[in-house]
């Protein structure tokens, strides 16, 4: 009899296939040895039903018809891997197999991913858990073989991801019907999305509600035996933030009292610093760098990052939030630092042969090892190091090889001087060891003098600095990934900052990006450079969401927080999920009642015609029929530029009919102020360019006249005559 193993990926089942013997015969969505079966899956292969799948009253978007709340749910193959999944079925049923081993990704989505298709294949094989983090090598799968337990150990790891997966489902079908029919135009509603939406809308509202205000900073000259030293003067009994003056006739009159006075060090403080190598790269980081360096976009990173790993074979699996390896891991990672060594002898001249042991605990650690082991690099990427794929993977190269080179040390000194019982400060930085920081190429000395203390000198002159305070800055990828990584700084409650201090974040590695470009994708963000900014329409959403007491909780990273450590705790067996999501139907049925109950103004109250899946809710915004004159029939636009599928007649666009799946092709029915007719836009469509238009207005009301262009991104753009 042979043992049928299920992995996540095609990837992972071809190293247990390399580990576990040769290959009998050529196979479809499965590799048989001798010994074993190893099939697979390609992600999620079995979604939830959508509401009309459970009764064909929830095909209408209407107010009567919500909450939505199934009474069991219920789940159907996805088209695209569909056939994968009648291979696992069909697997499953040989008569040669006596026991399954589960393979999948050794995490909450993992469990979920293999439950889902053993439930619907019914399997009935005696079923047992591998479950490991570290490198996949041919040594770690024969002693984790050697380790199996039982796969009902892991049921509340399941019940935890099949629990996240419901919630997730209720709040976002209910609240985006919601928002949707009662604001007038489509919306989308997610726990994380409408998290991350709400860090952008409230930067947008610090930067528009910001007032610059004016402060000095007296910078002084002293001039000392071996030559001058420059200083800034403080407050010691002030708060940081009070330290500026801000009126600068006080710093004028300073200077001119200073004026060739005497002064004394009477602080010198040299202390001699350490960093350390920052481990391996996480996804995250791994994005976050690549934007602030070469301005990739998540979803770029990723990309790349999935091709050096699948198509070039010379990066580990990206979508990774450790930043260490296993214990087991030793040899292997112990084989590539001396690979890379004889390649790339230029990055290892601050080479440190011991760190290349277990004692390494940046590398090396166990404890903090989660789903997948840390970015590393396989083998050379042969490539150009200036291509996309190059950059990426030279970041990887040099973030692993740091790791094994010396720490960077430094000496910071800080200087107070006084002069007339003003103080004045200053600090000084000498690079003692450069370290692995030669791999980054930056870090800059800022030398001091060599001073005494008690060194006596002069105030040789001073100049009054004018400054205005800064708005915060906008997002950048960069940044919003930080946050959303990092977010116990973006709440107030200490029990919340704990939680997020673990490995509990907005969003997981392999979604974050996704999340970000779902965002600019249904225009509730634009991307200008690398700054993201919330459109009006992002800000609309969110200021609806916050005006009532159910919803409110969805723009804040808090409520993410407490969900998050209740599906934790579920998994540790300490959260009943029945009761977890009882109270996620309440919250539902609350949320449902409060938004029914909203009265829109009537200056807000829209007719809306909607057609196709929509036509059914021609409602107001209030909910009751529109009795204005009858709906005007759907021009017909063509097929979406982007996707090829129905453009829709919406109350305040021409949009993809998917939006939902995320196509964000959209003309706007009013574009700076000038309503388009239906002639302009089919011209818009079929031509790509539109006539010269008359009649728009700036910001800031100003009259103008252009050409409207249709890219191939799908974006509307402005074409304005040759001056």
């Amino acid at each position: 009899m042979k043992t049928l193993i299920l992995t996540e990926k095609p990837s992972v089942a071809r190293d247990f296939a390399s580990a576990l013997g040769r290959s009998i015969g050529s196979t479809d969505g499965y590799i048989e040895t001798d010994e074993f079966v190893i099939t697979w899956a390609i992600g999620h292969l079995l979604a939830p039903f959508d509401p009309e799948d459970y009764d064909s009253k929830w095909k209408r978007w209407s107010l009567e018809s919500l909450p939505i709340l199934p009474s069991e749910f219920r789940f159907k193959a996805q088209p695209k891997t569909k056939k994968q999944l009648d291979i696992i079925k069909r697997l499953l049923k040989r008569s040669d197999l006596d026991r399954l081993i589960v393979a999948t990704d050794a995490g909450r989505e993992g469990e979920l991913i293999a439950r889902l298709i053993l439930n619907d294949g019914k399997s009935k094989l005696k079923s047992f858990r591998f479950f490991t983090s570290a490198a996949l090598t041919k040594e770690v799968i024969h002693e984790q073989l050697k380790n199996l337990k039982p796969l009902y150990d892991f049921d509340r790891l399941y019940i935890a991801g099949r629990a996240r997966q419901k919630a997730d489902w209720l709040v976002g079908m209910n609240l985006s019907r919601l928002a949707t029919i009662k604001l007038g135009d489509l919306f989308s509603v997610g726990r994380v999305q409408t998290a991350v939406l709400g860090l952008i809308v409230e930067r947008r509202e610090a930067i528009e509600a910001f007032v610059p205000k004016d402060y000095f900073e007296l910078k002084a000259n002293f001039k000392f035996s071996n030559g001058n030293v420059s200083a800034h003067w403080f407050n010691p009994d002030v708060k940081e933030e009070e330290k500026r003056l801000d009126k600068r006739d006080q710093f004028d009159q300073m200077v001119k009292n200073l004026d060739r006075k005497p002064a004394v060090i009477t602080v010198l403080n040299a202390t001699e610093k350490i960093q350390y190598p920052q481990g391996l790269y996480s996804l995250t980081e791994l994005q976050r760098q690549a934007n602030m360096q070469f301005g990739f976009s998540a979803t770029k990173t990723l990309e790349i990052a999935q091709a050096l790993y699948e198509k070039y074979k010379c990066l580990s699996y990206p979508r990774t939030d450790s930043k260490v390896m296993a214990a087991s891991s030793l040899d292997l990672v112990k084989g590539l630092v001396y690979k890379f060594k004889e390649l790339y002898p230029e990055h290892f001249e601050k080479f440190v042969p011991y760190k290349v042991s277990l004692k390494n605990k940046m590398v090396f650690d166990d404890a903090r090892l989660t789903d997948h082991h840390g970015l590393i690099p396989l083998k050379d990427f042969t490539g150009s190091e200036s291509s996309p794929e190059g950059k990426i993977f030279h970041l990887v190269l040099n973030r692993f090889i740091s790791n094994f080179l010396e720490n960077h040390k430094y000496l910071e000194t800080e200087v107070e001087i006084e002069c007339e019982k003003e103080k004045f400060k200053t600090r000084g930085k000498k690079i003692l060891e450069m370290g692995f920081k030669v791999l980054e190429g930056r870090e800059n000395e800022e030398l001091l003098l060599d001073l005494t203390l008690n060194e006596k000198g002069i105030f040789a002159n001073g100049e009054v600095e004018a400054k205005k305070t800064k708005a915060p800055s906008e997002y950048t990828e960069a940044s919003l990934l930080y946050d959303m990584t990092n977010p116990a700084r973006l709440v107030t409650e200490q029990d919340l900052k704990k939680i997020f201090r673990t490995e509990i974040g907005l969003g997981t590695q392999a979604t974050r990006a996704q999340i970000i470009e779902t965002l600019l994708k249904r225009s509730y963000v634009d991307r200008t450079g690398k700054n993201l900014r919330a459109t009006d329409k992002g800000m609309e959403l969110i200021v609806k969401l916050r005006a009532l007491p159910s919803t409110k909780a969805l723009t804040s990273v808090s409520q993410t927080a407490k969900l998050e450590l209740k599906l934790q705790s579920m998994a540790e067996g300490e959260v009943d999920d029945l009761q977890f999501l009882d109270s996620i139907n309440k919250y539902v049925e609350s949320a449902t009642t409060e938004w029914k109950s909203i009265l829109v103004p009537e200056s807000e109250k829209k007719p809306r015609v909607y057609t196709g899946k929509f036509a059914k809710y021609n409602k107001k915004p209030d909910g009751t029929a529109a009795t204005t004159s009858p709906a005007t029939p759907t021009i017909n636009l063509g097929p979406c530029p982007i996707c090829q599928a129905e453009i829709k007649d919406f109350p305040k666009s021409y949009s993809c009919s998917r939006w939902k799946e995320g196509c964000g092709f959209t003309i706007w029915k009013v574009v700076a102020m000038k309503k388009l007719s239906e002639s302009v836009v089919k011209t818009l469509m079929v031509k790509k360019k539109t006539d010269l238009l008359k009649g728009f207005k700036s910001k800031a009301g100003k009259p103008f006249e252009a050409y409207l262009l249709l890219t191939n991104e799908g974006k509307v753009e402005f074409e304005f005559l040759p001056r």
